[in-house]
């Protein structure tokens, strides 16, 4: 192993975003990896093959690869990451057509740069979970305004299926700033901005309609 890749994992373990609570059921999945986890960083798969997602029931991830799932990930591939668990990290890959959480082992992973501290124009712009929510931040002389909806079970639910349409929630306020971190308190709502990756945590459920939720890894909308 190089020099650099040596040092390189050595600063993904003491990376801020991934610290071991002090007590985890192991959990790490989709739909709540924004609330399961205090902070975030983002990581690249190294070299050497596919890296699998592990499990996070029954004793897992600990028991090695008996609790290898079928998903994975490949050398190249930019993943958000969360907190550890001895030798794993909670991982989300995302893309514009969905994403994966789970375990993966910190020793396939190598971190990448995040500015912790981005102006306000990097905020800007249009976001989208899929197509279950959407964001909009603005700014004003001194402010960051965010507005947005989510819906459930998606924007366009079939009409055979869900005849008055979806559920929906609504976020329309200002946000405070903090580094890469921002938060609107007239929804209780979260967000870590990692260049064009925004992680929202709305474990409060304030401003939602049943089943809906703000949560989650939202892309930049291309222009």
């Amino acid at each position: 192993m190089s020099r650099l890749i040596q040092l390189a994992l050595a600063a993904l373990v003491v990376l801020p975003g991934i610290a071991q609570a002090a007590e985890d059921d192991g959990s790490c999945r989709n739909g709540m990896f924004a609330e399961e986890n205090a902070t975030f960083a983002l990581a690249r798969v190294s070299p050497g093959g596919r890296a699998y997602f592990f499990a996070d029931m029954d004793g897992c991830p600990r028991h090695g690869t008996s609790c290898e799932t079928k998903s994975f990930v490949i050398p190249g591939d930019r993943l958000v990451i969360g907190r550890s668990q001895d030798a794993f990290v909670c991982a989300y890959f995302t893309n514009s057509g969905g994403g994966t959480a789970g375990w993966l082992e910190k020793s396939r992973l190598l971190p990448l740069p995040v500015n912790p501290a981005p102006p306000l124009s990097a905020w800007l712009g249009n976001w989208s979970r899929y197509d279950s929510a959407s964001l909009t931040f603005s700014a004003n002389a001194k402010a960051l305004l965010v507005k947005g909806h989510a819906f459930w079970p998606s924007a366009n639910p079939d009409p055979r299926y869900r005849k008055g349409g979806p559920n929906i929630g609504e976020i329309d306020g200002t946000a405070t700033v903090k580094g890469n971190r921002a938060h609107e308190a007239g929804c209780a709502v979260s967000f870590t901005l990692l260049g064009d990756i925004l992680v929202a945590a709305d474990p409060g459920r304030e401003c939602d309609g049943m089943n809906v939720t703000f949560s989650g890894i939202y892309l930049r909308k291309k222009r």
